[in-house]
């Protein structure tokens, strides 16, 4: 009889993370299954100074006619956090850089800046800051899932669709060894999402989303296309059930298993 072998004896959460990135590679080629088995892209400049609201709209209109029911729908945090009036002044990023510093001294930083800004700023916030124009920093989503949730619900409402949302960053976490939803994630994060995908679901997403869309394509949304097995899901465009962001503490596991 052949000794099978002991599953206890593999890091489960990184073998998911390296799968979730190699699959997510290849849907992002039109190569795969599960619940992205290929993308489509829609490229276009947005106007992110009309605000939140209008933005969703505007992201709705530019999915009319290229969505089905059980669609995946990918934005970058970046997007949302402009919408959303989250700008800072570029110092953020260089005095000091969140990233350089001991991770121990970011909730006084971020204290500091809220105080600055008059919104609110997590380390969360501090570790997703980004350049943006006229020497500015974009300071990441307020309440990601809260973000997705709304976006799915004006899709439904403007494209007539169930879909899932997801809002992914290019950040991992891992340069500074604090995996932004505290489990390992590869080449892209997933940081808010609706209630329809698992956590892996969202990484394989994210991940074919950002290979998609690269770092200078000026596309603002990719949808992902699941096989027909993955396209009925339950709690589709719901709330995720918590608010911020996404994390593996608040989920009943990574997976279904």
């Amino acid at each position: 009889m052949t000794k099978q072998p002991d599953p206890s004896g593999i890091d489960w959460d990184l073998a998911l993370a390296v799968n979730a990135a190699f699959k997510g590679l290849l849907g992002s080629m039109g190569q795969s299954g599960h619940v992205c088995s290929r993308t489509q892209a829609i490229e276009r400049r947005l106007d992110l100074s009309i605000g939140w609201a209008d933005t969703c709209d505007a992201l709705a209109d530019l999915l009319l006619g290229h969505l089905d029911s059980g669609d995946i729908v990918v934005v970058p945090d970046k997007i949302c956090a402009v919408a959303q009036g989250r700008l800072g002044p570029g110092r953020i990023l260089r005095s000091p850089d969140p990233k350089t510093i001991d991770p121990g001294l970011l909730p006084e930083l971020a204290a500091r800046y809220e105080l600055e800004l008059g919104f609110p700023v997590t380390p969360l916030h501090l570790l997703l800051a980004d350049e943006h124009d006229g020497d500015r920093a974009t300071l990441g989503t307020l309440d990601h899932n809260r973000a997705a949730s709304e976006l799915a619900t004006r899709i439904r409402e403007r494209c007539e669709r169930e879909v899932d949302v997801v809002i992914s960053d290019t950040d991992t976490g891992l340069d500074v060894r604090h995996p932004l939803i505290g489990c390992v994630t590869i080449a892209a994060t997933p940081l808010g999402a609706t209630a329809g995908l698992t956590l892996y679901e969202a990484m394989r997403c994210a991940v074919a989303a950002e290979f998609v869309r690269g770092h200078s394509r000026n596309i603002p949304v990719v949808i992902c296309i699941p096989a027909h097995r993955c396209r009925h899901r339950t709690h589709m465009g719901a709330p995720r059930g918590y608010s911020g962001a996404l994390h593996v503490s608040m989920e009943p596991g990574i997976t279904y298993a």
